[in-house]
C-alpha cells in the first residue's frame, strides 16, 4: 500500500499528528514533513502528514482516529486524504455529514490495501 498522505493547515496537520502517535497500531508510522522552499523562495512548502499503513488493522485503526479527530475538531476542517492517486476531501465547512466522510475514508483505505495485495 502506498503511504498515506494527508494535506492541509499545518496547526490541523500538527493536532491530527498528536492523535495519531498515541494510536498503538501507528506507532513509529507517522510523520509530518514539509516540502523545502522552491528555487528562489524563501520558507517551506505545505505540511503534509504522511502515515505508513501496511496491514488492515492499521488502516482501520487511522480510519477511526481520523473520524473521531473531525468529531472532535467539529467545523471548519478541510483536508486532503490522498492515497495513491485517489484524493478524498475531508470538508467539515457547513453541513456536513462526519458518518458518510468517515465511510469514505475507510473504502478509500481498504481499496488501496486490496488494490495493493498481499
Amino acid at each position: 500500500m502506498p503511504d498515506i498522505t494527508l494535506e492541509g493547515e499545518a496547526d490541523l496537520l500538527h493536532s491530527l499528528e498528536e492523535w495519531l502517535r498515541d494510536v498503538d497500531a501507528l506507532r513509529g508510522r507517522v510523520s509530518l514533513r514539509t516540502a523545502p522552499p522552491g528555487p528562489g523562495r524563501m520558507g517551506s512548502g505545505p505540511p503534509e502528514l504522511l502515515v505508513a499503513v501496511e496491514a488492515e488493522a492499521q488502516a482501520e485503526a487511522l480510519g477511526r482516529t481520523v473520524e473521531m479527530w473531525l468529531r472532535v475538531r467539529g467545523r471548519g476542517v478541510t483536508l486532503k486524504l490522498r492515497v495513491g492517486q485517489q484524493v478524498t476531501e475531508l470538508d467539515l465547512r457547513g453541513d456536513v455529514d462526519v458518518d458518510r466522510l468517515a465511510r469514505q475514508v475507510d473504502a478509500l483505505l481498504r481499496d488501496a490495501l486490496h488494490t495493493a495485495g498481499p
